[in-house]
């Protein structure tokens, strides 16, 4: 269920994102920094209930580990913002699509637990699929902003790999509370946003977004402890499918055969590693 829930919170996340950055064209200097302090707020609400860490945090193994997730988590969001505000939403989405897959290889070569062949091919096919049925000859030039987001797509792929690693020494809670709280400082010192001049509207938005964020993170987490890394990954795959219909509804657009298509092979992987991996 809980890769479920993340899926269609991340399908809400990035519209509202999109909408934030680019009809109400909110900078990412005062959008990212406003957008992670709620993201800590919120958690930090959950963190007396759901909230634990255990004392191993100090081994230097787990410390590395925590330093290079904060590391990688600084680095994509920085580049991953500035991309979805620079592509359009095709663009955008054909990118982002990759992560789902590089994760899934990353989590198969780095994490002995999660080897089991049948949800590694399931998920490849429904990732190979996906980016088939995005890919089109205009989309294959490279803008800045794509350049940008294909750096942001690895080093979020690699910070997931690090969480997962984490997650056993930290609850989903806390380990987006913390992570998120020193990320806010980070944008904050680093953009020092102007909070008071943003408008009512943009900032109702901002807290949309990071109430979604929320949902969606923490589910991933508990997706990857209850699941896996690669089961959950394929689950996510249906998010760019279900935005992409979504906005082909909403823009009263074809939806193309193609795309059809993938979303039923998507499922069909889905249900085939449900049965198959148990």
């Amino acid at each position: 269920m809980f890769p479920f829930i993340s899926a269609f919170a991340q399908v809400g996340g990035i519209i509202i994102d999109k909408i934030t950055l680019t009809r109400r064209q909110v900078s990412v200097r005062v959008f990212v920094p406003i957008l992670f302090l709620f993201l800590f707020l919120l958690t930090a609400l959950l963190f007396p209930f759901l909230g634990e860490i255990s004392t191993q945090i100090f081994e230097t193994r787990y410390l590395l580990l925590f330093v290079g997730m904060i590391l990688a988590a600084t680095i994509w969001n920085i580049f991953y913002y500035q991309g979805v505000q620079a592509e359009k939403v095709h663009e955008f989405e054909l990118i982002v699509m990759f992560q789902p897959l590089l994760t899934i290889l990353l989590a198969t070569i780095f994490l002995k637990g999660e080897r089991n062949l049948h949800i590694e091919i399931a998920a490849t096919v429904a990732a190979i699929f996906l980016i088939i049925a995005h890919i089109k000859k205009d989309h294959l030039e490279m803008t800045l902003g794509g350049y940008k987001l294909v750096l942001a797509v690895i080093f979020m792929s690699i910070e997931l790999i690090l969480i997962k690693l984490l997650l056993e020494i930290f609850s989903p809670v806390a380990i987006y509370c913390v992570r998120t709280g020193i990320l806010f400082v980070f944008f904050f010192l680093l953009y020092h946003p102007q909070i008071n001049k943003v408008a009512n509207q943009n900032i109702g938005l901002i807290l949309s977004s990071a109430t979604l964020g929320t949902v969606q993170m923490i589910s991933k987490f508990y997706g990857f402890q209850q699941y896996g890394v690669v089961y959950t990954s394929l689950i996510l795959i249906l998010s760019p499918i279900l935005v992409y219909i979504i906005s082909t509804v909403l823009l009263h657009e074809k939806l193309k055969f193609r795309t059809v298509l993938s979303a039923i092979v998507i499922l069909g992987c889905i249900l085939y590693a449900t049965l198959a991996g148990e």
